[in-house]
């Protein structure tokens, strides 16, 4: 697998536009980008997953508009990448360890 393939792509939630955004300035490891009041998108190439964190502090229409918009940025980079959500504080541990979170 190539370095390419290992990197991790991460977007946010825009509750005002219901899009997501990928930010591109971010800090490694992934968790420290995380904001409670946020849901974000992780593209896991290795692992070919889409995750959703859903942050502790979201409420239902954010998390409506990122499980329907989810499956566009499956579209755009694997579609045969499967889509899991995650809670805040209730992450497995494979996610852990991939976005820095042990």
């Amino acid at each position: 697998m190539t370095e390419l393939e290992k990197e991790y792509l991460l977007f946010t939630l825009d509750e005002d536009l219901e899009e997501f955004k990928e930010i591109k300035d971010r800090t490694d490891p992934l968790s420290e980008n995380f904001n409670s009041n946020s849901i974000y998108v992780i593209v896991d190439s290795e692992n070919k997953t889409i995750w959703i964190w859903h942050g502790s502090n979201t409420n239902i229409r954010m998390k409506f508009i990122a499980t329907h918009n989810a499956p566009l940025i499956r579209d755009k980079y694997g579609i045969d990448y499967k889509i899991a959500g995650i809670d805040e504080g209730n992450e497995p541990l494979d996610f852990k360890n991939s976005v820095g979170l042990d």
